[in-house]
């Protein structure tokens, strides 16, 4: 293989925001289990779900096992810790992806095909369609951060490029800013409370 035909990997900048919104998304689908919008007119062919919980059981379900698959295969290059068997619960799955993908995605683009990254934001902007949001609003199952509101009110916006978290109460705001370091804080945040709960 000549070095044109040799994929440029992805860039981990893009890959990490892609893995924060993927995070976000199971966050919400496990918490929150919204049920997919119905659309009017020609009947698609789709997979009727028997209970409204579960598309975003399913959903939720997906992106712990691609969170999982990634978490292997880069502790196996690495030689590390694999991670919790696939009997594990989700949120520990997830958890555990999260701490140790969240630093190593300088590697992880290294070791993943680019197009095979794509499935990210796909299933991110699938499961937005899905629920019928053009700039979704969906809250968060976190205190605000502000000690003097520590209300659960925090409500995600989501337009493309510029996401941001508010506390609905006090105004308290989380902007997605260039780096991830805001959005890195706040996903730890989710889980950490999603754990002691």
């Amino acid at each position: 293989m000549t070095t044109a035909e040799k994929p440029k990997p992805a860039n981990p900048h893009h890959v990490r925001l892609d893995f924060y919104r993927l995070t976000l998304d199971w966050i919400h689908l496990h918490t929150q289990l919204p049920t997919p919008t119905h659309t009017q007119g020609r009947r698609a062919k789709t997979l009727e779900y028997g209970h409204p919980a579960q598309w975003a059981s399913d959903k939720a379900a997906q992106i712990a096992a691609i969170l999982h698959d990634w978490h292997d295969l880069v502790a196996e290059a690495r030689n590390e810790t694999p991670p919790p068997p696939t009997t594990s619960s989700e949120k520990i799955r997830v958890t555990k992806a999260w701490k140790y993908l969240e630093p190593r995605f300088e590697q992880l683009v290294t070791l993943v095909h680019p197009d095979d990254l794509k499935e990210i934001p796909q299933l991110h902007h699938q499961i937005r369609n899905a629920l019928g949001h053009n700039k979704p609003h969906e809250i968060l199952p976190i205190p605000c951060p502000n000690s003097h509101c520590n209300l659960k009110t925090m409500c995600r916006t989501i337009n493309i490029g510029t996401d941001t978290i508010r506390c609905a109460t006090c105004g308290y705001t989380v902007h997605d800013d260039e780096n991830g370091d805001n959005y890195r804080w706040l996903i730890r945040v989710c889980l950490d409370t999603l754990i002691d709960h």
